[in-house]
């Protein structure tokens, strides 16, 4: 099979698992247990996850106003917190963080002096002012299923053996915070003579930790032949400059 997730991300899920009991025997809350565990990871070079500083938004200020003075509207929310916290995030900050991650990527949320373990839920994006408008964020806690969506990424396209069509570029499932997929890569290089991928093609998010929500027999990638439509544009094209000449 060609179908890859990030690297020993099964490893890491197991050490993960693991470090997370290991906070809770020190008595340690979920949410606090799962942001060390994550943070003990990081320092042995496991799961990768950027601190993006954020600051608490007073609901009094419009988000218009927010976005004029250089700021990105966001908020976090878990059945752990007492209420939803509002947070505004430097213009900066936000399009740096964002050129690295992206929805479904695991975060580092740092506001104040306080840490939150977190998953981008949602990004709002304007293509045509080129901004990001608004941030959800969404608190990660050991042992409580989330919904979240796992990112496709094709490598080598260019080696595709027809014309690509993506169908579906996210897929939707839940899982407990240890065993987050944030992306699966499909390798053209590795295709050979397959013409379609279905999400049940992929290994890494076909087991019993995962929930899929998009269907398993859902078309990621469809390869038709391209060949056929080449000659027939070059065909096309002959004629037209034949016409012309004459």
């Amino acid at each position: 099979m060609l179908y890859l997730c990030e690297g020993k991300v099964r490893m890491e899920q197991l050490n993960l698992f693991h470090l997370i009991k290991q906070k809770h025997s020190m008595g340690m809350r979920s949410d606090q247990a799962l942001l060390y565990a994550c943070e003990d990871q990081q320092k042995e070079g496991g799961i990768i996850m950027m601190t993006l500083n954020a600051e608490k938004r007073d609901m009094s200020v419009k988000a218009k106003k927010l976005r004029r003075e250089g700021y990105v509207p966001g908020s976090l929310c878990g059945k752990d917190l007492e209420e939803t916290i509002p947070l505004k995030i430097s213009e900066f900050e936000a399009a740096r963080y964002m050129k690295k991650n992206m929805k479904g990527s695991r975060t580092v949320l740092q506001v104040g002096d306080q840490k939150y373990n977190a998953i981008i839920k949602d990004v709002d994006y304007n293509p045509l002012l080129k901004k990001i408008m608004f941030i959800d964020f969404q608190l990660l806690v050991a042992g409580e299923k989330i919904s979240t969506t796992a990112q496709v990424v094709l490598l080598n396209e260019e080696l595709a053996k027809g014309s690509v069509d993506e169908e579906i570029s996210e897929i939707h499932y839940k899982a407990d915070p240890a065993d987050i997929v944030e992306k699966v890569y499909i390798d053209f290089e590795k295709l050979g003579d397959q013409k379609c991928v279905k999400v049940k093609d992929i290994k890494e998010l076909m087991n019993d930790k995962i929930e899929l929500i998009t269907s398993e027999d859902a078309t990621i990638i469809d390869i038709s032949e391209g060949s056929q439509y080449v000659e027939e544009d070059e065909a096309a094209e002959g004629e037209a400059e034949a016409v012309a000449a004459s």
